[in-house]
């Protein structure tokens, strides 16, 4: 009898730890409302340039009447993005200025997208946050050679930037390269196709797209090669 027991007890722990299982993996396998969500990491209202504006993307797994809101680092909400839109499936993107309801540009900092569901969902913070930058970077030219030199060889330029920023180059006032890397110290290199004088400059653009004032002229004289 005791024998009977302690297998029925047996018997009814593993069922419950495979009901429980069962349960977990079912929980797995319901697709989450928001399926995939994008925040513009970094921009800026004042750029004059693409990022002037921060996108904002989610994909819903159903159709939903959605709610927006830009919470700053503190919690308070600065704008309502979004009031209550019925939206379909699938993407949907939005902009943000930069500013507040009234209108004002808010002061740079770290701001988070707040996304509410209205039919059962609930509320979901996105999980980075949006950096709103309206400070130039400045570069400083480091060193730069040869400072005389043939057509077909290039000059080989060191700069300094002040905060993670692309290298910009302009020779004679017009831009002819932008680099991809966002290292304070890093190196560009460039081939005149003629032989003249040419005035060059360095600058830099930060990841929210604002555009640092050019370094003084430094001076490339190219000859013609032999």
């Amino acid at each position: 009898m005791r024998r009977h027991a302690a297998t029925v007890f047996v018997l009814a722990v593993l069922v419950a730890v495979a009901v429980a299982f069962a349960e977990t993996e079912r929980l797995k396998l319901q697709p989450t409302p928001i399926q995939e969500s994008f925040v513009q990491p970094a921009f800026s209202p004042v750029c004059g340039c693409q990022l002037a504006r921060a996108a904002i993307r989610i994909r819903l797994h159903r159709s939903n009447t959605v709610s927006v809101r830009i919470r700053d680092d503190s919690g308070h909400t600065v704008r309502l993005l979004v009031d209550g839109r019925r939206l379909p499936r699938g993407r949907s993107q939005f902009e943000w200025n930069g500013r507040d309801d009234a209108g004002r540009r808010l002061p740079d900092g770290r701001y988070w997208v707040e996304v509410h569901l209205q039919h059962g969902d609930g509320t979901f913070k996105l999980p980075r946050p949006i950096v709103l930058d309206t400070v130039a970077p400045t570069a400083r030219l480091v060193s730069y050679q040869p400072r005389v030199m043939r057509t077909g060889e290039r000059v080989r330029i060191v700069y300094r930037v002040s905060e993670p920023a692309h290298g910009v180059l302009f020779v004679n006032g017009r831009q002819v390269i932008l680099t991809y890397t966002k290292s304070r110290t890093a190196r560009l290199q460039w081939s005149p196709r003629r032989a003249r004088r040419y005035k060059l400059q360095i600058a830099a653009v930060d990841l929210a797209g604002n555009l640092g004032p050019r370094s003084p002229v430094f001076i490339v004289r190219v000859r013609a090669a032999a």
